[in-house]
């Protein structure tokens, strides 16, 4: 009966394993030809690439022609992504919320240190769109990025940073945060 035990111990390892690879492997974000529409409204079969975090959920979309990422945070409050930088310091944040009256305020920003500032015509210039929502108490931000402004040749991961505050404003602190390294597939 012990030996039972084990042989089915190692066949349930041997499968978490292999699960796991196969989880890893599709977590990478090619070129694809999904069609994303930027409304603010995230549809999965618009991204190719999905990570849940509980509070918040980031999407990727990689087509010849743009870069699409979204956030969806459970909050009334602001969103924000950032790209370039595990951190804050260094990366450029495209920040925003929906505000009482439904008026879309958005900010880029680029990241210094722990704070940020305006991000200046450079960021500007490599937004195609953007767009935003508030429903059922979640504040979801998508954006089409020129990718050539953040995926350089060679580049194997797609640094990522994501984060939400309570409050509609762009002064209170994040409540949620994190990162992460999208695998980029060559």
């Amino acid at each position: 009966m012990k030996r039972f035990s084990l042989i089915s111990a190692a066949i349930l390892v041997l499968f978490v394993i292999v699960g796991a690879s196969s989880f890893a492997q599709a977590k990478t974000l090619a070129i694809t030809t999904n069609k994303t529409v930027v409304d603010g409204v995230v549809n999965a079969a618009e991204y190719s690439f999905t990570q849940d975090f509980g509070q918040m959920t980031v999407y990727a979309n990689r087509t010849a022609d743009a870069l699409y990422l979204a956030v969806v945070g459970n909050t009334k409050g602001w969103v924000a992504l950032g790209l370039g930088s595990m951190r804050m310091d260094g990366s450029t944040i495209l920040m925003g919320f929906v505000d009482a009256s439904g008026k879309v305020q958005f900010k880029p920003q680029a990241g210094q240190g722990h704070t940020h500032k305006d991000a200046g015509q450079d960021v500007q210039s490599t937004i195609i769109s953007y767009a935003m929502k508030l429903v059922d108490g979640k504040t979801t931000l998508e954006v089409a990025l020129k990718p050539s402004s953040y995926i350089k040749a060679g580049q194997t991961e797609l640094d990522v940073i994501y984060a939400q505050g309570t409050e509609a404003s762009f002064v209170p602190r994040h409540m949620f945060r994190g990162a992460l390294a999208i695998k980029l597939a060559q």
